[in-house]
């Protein structure tokens, strides 16, 4: 997927879709990490938004939130995610 970004990131910035498409990487390497305990809904202005099942689920992702903007932030390869925002799905 690297490659792939390198080459069309640069195209779509040209066409003004540049914040969708980092918005759609960081959403999909957050769903890589959450591996179905969370859905990325949307990354805006340094918050990602991920909807949870329950109150269960929510506590976990809240004490590994640190944990999943390090491993987004490092995949993306700079600091853009800030923080988390936690949204019930019920």
């Amino acid at each position: 997927m690297d490659k792939v970004s390198k080459i069309l990131l640069p195209v779509m910035v040209k066409k003004g879709l540049g914040g969708a498409a980092v918005s759609a990487q960081i959403c999909f390497y957050a769903d890589e990490w959450g591996k179905d305990r969370f859905d990325a809904i949307s990354y805006t202005k340094g918050v990602l938004k991920l909807s949870v099942r329950d109150s269960i689920d929510a506590g976990e992702v809240q004490m590994d939130s640190e944990k999943i903007i390090d491993f987004v932030n490092k995949k993306i390869g700079r600091q853009i995610v800030k923080r988390i925002r936690i949204v019930n799905s019920n």
